[in-house]
């Protein structure tokens, strides 16, 4: 078939088309890693072994959280006892071998249970999380890879709760490779009795069921890999929050780094913006290696901004400490996750990243 010259310039004109806009994807998809700043965690999605690796692994992992709040709930009122005993095996955690037998624990079961308040809380949690399919899914993706990363980690047994609200307890808590999570925390911001107990706006953005995989790992099994060393200065409390925003970004490639921070986009944007203002206020007062805890509490504590930061998100040395960590290893890829992790001197890291944010 012989084609026109028109003809032909219309072909190679899409061509062409084509060819520039696979270019331009990969260009802006290089383009767009570079400024999220981690390039390791593009790591299982581009390298063909590792992704194979990893996909293994997953074949491996079942991930099941089970759920003590529904098991405790949907017990036979009238058999108590009973029902503590056939469900002792099930969550040792929870019900010592022995509790069925002892009538004190029995009555505050019992009254625990038919608790108007938390009858409602256990009612609104089991509606809004009839099943955890979702969160055991997003979980056994992170698992797959921490277990690339950590193939001698024991994978922990995972517990739905629902305690009550109570604001000195945590979302989630880590004990002997067991993580239980408080699902009440999770029940949207707007709920009505976090106003109730007026739980702090700032902490209200964190009661989100985006979250709960999230904390498994930045509240929880960030700190298996943490060296038993109590942080001293400001810089090192920065690095360690750095260390467990990173790693928790690795097992969650496809999270915006906002969300494993806890920022806001417009939280994000600011800490971005403005970082090197900040790292510049660290640098002109001293406060590095200060071992004073009113800026420990200031800028890497849970707040609603950084003082003297008034437009700030809160927690912002755990920001700066993450972009120290980003560069250091950018500049570092010979050393693993572990060995970050393991790294007990702040200022080596420091030192190393070469991290000096420009205006």
């Amino acid at each position: 078939m012989n084609l026109s010259k028109k003809s032909k310039t219309l072909i190679y004109s899409v061509i062409a088309f084509f060819v520039a806009a696979i270019a331009f994807f990969f260009v802006f998809r290089h383009h767009h890693r570079i400024d999220d700043g981690n390039s390791r965690k593009t790591e299982v999605e581009d390298d063909r072994q590792v992704r194979k690796e990893v996909n293994a692994i997953a074949d491996t992992l079942e991930v099941k959280v089970l759920r003590y709040d529904q098991d405790l709930f949907a017990m036979d009122r009238k058999q108590i006892p009973a029902e503590l005993k056939r469900l002792t095996a099930k969550y040792p955690r929870f019900i010592d071998s022995t509790a069925w037998r002892n009538e004190m624990y029995v009555r505050q079961i019992t009254d625990f249970l038919n608790d108007p308040y938390i009858q409602e809380i256990h009612k609104d949690v089991d509606k809004a999380f009839p099943t955890l399919d979702s969160v055991e899914e997003q979980m056994k993706k992170a698992l797959s890879i921490y277990k690339y990363y950590f193939p001698d980690a024991q994978i922990p047994v995972f517990y739905g709760v629902v305690a009550g609200i109570d604001p000195s307890a945590p979302f989630v808590l880590y004990v002997d490779n067991e993580i239980i999570i408080n699902l009440d925390w999770y029940l949207g911001r707007d709920y009505k009795y976090y106003k109730d107990y007026r739980i702090p706006q700032y902490i209200r953005a964190q009661c989100d069921r985006k979250y709960i995989a999230l904390d498994c790992f930045r509240r929880a099994l960030a700190y298996r890999h943490l060296p038993p060393k109590t942080p001293v200065t400001l810089l090192d409390y920065m690095i360690e929050e750095g260390k467990i925003v990173y790693f928790t970004e690795l097992m969650f490639p496809d999270t915006p780094v906002a969300d494993v921070i806890g920022y806001s986009d417009e939280h994000f944007a600011w800490a971005q913006k403005y970082q090197a203002d900040v790292w510049n206020y660290l640098i002109e007062n001293d406060l590095l290696f200060s071992k004073d805890e009113d800026p420990i509490r200031r800028l890497v504590q849970e707040a609603p901004f950084s003082n003297p930061f008034k437009n700030s998100p809160g927690r912002i040395g755990a920001f700066i400490g993450w972009r120290i960590i980003v560069q250091y290893m950018e500049k570092h890829p010979e050393i693993s996750l572990n060995q970050l992790m393991q790294e007990t001197n702040s200022r080596t890291i420091l030192d190393k990243s070469g991290y000096k944010p420009l205006k």
